[in-house]
């Protein structure tokens, strides 16, 4: 664990001396300790050691007069104005192999792909979620999941917000500049981005036998945009389903940007890769997907994304008056 690290656990900034660092630790401790809490619940035994362990490395560098670093220092991301709501940022703290996430700070912050990475973001994008959807549930006087099976009733309420907040806080443009970089300019001076995608099917199906008819440099078309996902046919209108792309956050980054019309797109195949030594038989076609990037201004968060999020909570809230 480092420094910074323990900082954050604790909350420690960089004025705290040990007095203050004992009195914060005292205080943490308390609201997790097993025995303070009255559980021996996992998650509480192994936040009570994270606990102590940073106490002990603050108290020891504060002793020896080094300098503590700032435990929440002001996020540099850009602050969303227009958002919903806020959400938590978490930064990965690994112990022997496994992830435990801290708490850095809150705020309306824009994901920024150089300061958080992205399993952060999709924790705090579904922790945000819950914290919506809970707060519905109190005001129904409803306190624990199992009464009414919340869990499993829930679950399409938290998809439709999780995408509605996604798309407030990943800002498309300024998130494609971070996480790839562009090929060429035109003769227009626009950018123009390659991405790596793939498509893959396996068996003797329609799908298969036209995927092994496609050849390097043949065009590709975009059908749908549907659920997240970018759908795609060959030259002769033969639907081969959608494109898997290389980087699990680029699908939150290029399909709104094809979706609000920042850019054109164009699908190539470049190269094959058949099977026959496997049954049944696989292909996997390679692709690079080219965005030539129209507009580079960030799309506005515009007051319908907020009016869809009320109307997810308000249904919510009715479905709950229901089943009470």
């Amino acid at each position: 664990m480092t420094i910074q690290e323990a900082a954050s656990i604790l909350g420690v900034i960089r004025q705290d001396d040990v007095r203050t660092i004992k009195q914060k630790f005292r205080k943490k401790i308390g609201q997790y300790h097993p025995d303070a809490v009255g559980s021996d619940e996992p998650e509480h035994i192994k936040k009570a050691q994270l606990i102590n362990e940073a106490y002990s490395i603050l108290r020891e560098n504060a002793m020896q007069g080094k300098e503590i670093p700032a435990a929440t220092p002001v996020w540099k991301a850009r602050v969303v104005e227009n958002a919903f709501t806020g959400r938590t940022i978490y930064m990965i703290l690994w112990e022997d192999h496994k992830k435990e996430y801290i708490e850095v700070t809150r705020g309306r912050y824009e994901w920024d792909p150089d300061l958080e990475e992205f399993d952060c973001l999709l924790k705090s994008l579904n922790q945000a979620v819950l914290e919506l959807l809970e707060k519905i549930e109190h005001q129904n006087g409803i306190f624990q999941d199992y009464e009414y099976d919340l869990k499993t009733q829930r679950f399409p309420y938290q998809v439709q917000l999780f995408h509605e907040l996604a798309g407030q806080y990943i800002l498309p443009v300024s998130c494609l500049k971070k996480l790839a970089s562009p090929i060429k300019r035109d003769e227009e001076k626009r950018h123009i981005y390659k991405v790596q995608a793939f498509l893959g099917t396996k068996g003797d199906s329609k799908i298969f036998r036209a995927m092994l008819k496609l050849k390097n440099g043949d065009l590709l078309y975009a059908d749908s945009l549907k659920n997240n996902r970018i759908m795609v046919s060959d030259g002769k209108g033969v639907s081969l389903g959608h494109l898997s792309l290389s980087e699990d956050s680029l699908y939150y980054v290029i399909i709104p940007i094809l979706q609000k019309h920042l850019a054109q797109v164009k699908f190539v195949v470049s190269t094959m890769e058949v099977k026959r030594n496997i049954r049944p038989y696989a292909v996997r076609v390679n692709i690079d997907l080219y965005l030539r990037m129209d507009k580079i201004e960030e799309p506005e968060i515009n007051s319908d994304q907020n009016v869809a999020i009320e109307g997810v909570l308000n249904s919510y809230d009715s479905y709950l008056k229901e089943i009470k």
